[in-house]
C-alpha cells in the first residue's frame, strides 16, 4: 500500500497562510478580525489558493489549534516517561507557552481554546497517573481542579507575569502537575 505524498506547494500554502494567520492574531489582537482577504494578503497568496486548502476561516483556525495541541503533545510527552519530581520537561513545555505569548495571549480569550486546553490538560495529567501507577482515590485531586489550577496559572502568566521566568512558574506548577 502506498501512501500518497503531500505536493511540497501545498505544504508550503497552508504554512505560509497559518504564519499569516499567527502574524495577524499579534498584531490585531482579535480572531474576530481576521478575515479571509487579511489572511491572503499577508501570506501573499491568493484566495482560491486559501479555498483549495481551507473551508472557511473556522477550518483554517482549527488547523491552527489542532498544531498548536500537536506541539504540546510533543513537549508533553517525555513527562509521561519520567520519575515524580522532574521539572526538565515542564520547563520545555513552559517555554513553549512562553515563546508564544503573543499569540497565545489572544487564543486565551476564546472559551473553546480554553475549554479544549483544559481537556488536553485533563487527559495528560490522566495519563501521567497511569504511567506513575497513581491510582490511591484518597491521595488524588481531582484531575479538573489540578487543570483549572494550570491553566489559570498559565492564563495570568501569559496576560500579567510575563516578567516570571519559566523556572519560576515551574516551580510553581509543579506541585500539583508532577506530583500528582
Amino acid at each position: 500500500m502506498s501512501s500518497k505524498k503531500e505536493d511540497p506547494r501545498a505544504i508550503r500554502s497552508k504554512r505560509l497562510l497559518k504564519e499569516a494567520v499567527i502574524s495577524l492574531l499579534i498584531e490585531t489582537q482579535s480572531i474576530h478580525e481576521l478575515t479571509v482577504r487579511k489572511v491572503t494578503e499577508r501570506a501573499e497568496l491568493n484566495r482560491a489558493t486559501f479555498y483549495l486548502h481551507f473551508i472557511d476561516m473556522r477550518d483554517l483556525m482549527r488547523n491552527v489549534v489542532y498544531d498548536i495541541y500537536d506541539d504540546l503533545s510533543m513537549k508533553l510527552s517525555p513527562l509521561l516517561r519520567i520519575e515524580r519530581g522532574s521539572q526538565e520537561h515542564l520547563l520545555t513545555f513552559l517555554d513553549y507557552f512562553y515563546e508564544h505569548r503573543k499569540y497565545l495571549a489572544v487564543l486565551f480569550e476564546e472559551k473553546a481554546f480554553q475549554r479544549k486546553l483544559h481537556d488536553f490538560i485533563v487527559e495528560f495529567i490522566q495519563a501521567r497517573r497511569d504511567a506513575l501507577d497513581i491510582n490511591n482515590e484518597e491521595e488524588l485531586v481531582s484531575r479538573d481542579i489540578i487543570a483549572a489550577s494550570i491553566l489559570g496559572i498559565l492564563m495570568w502568566w501569559i496576560r500579567d507575569g510575563k516578567n516570571h521566568s519559566s523556572e519560576y512558574i515551574a516551580e510553581q506548577m509543579s506541585v500539583w502537575l508532577l506530583r500528582k
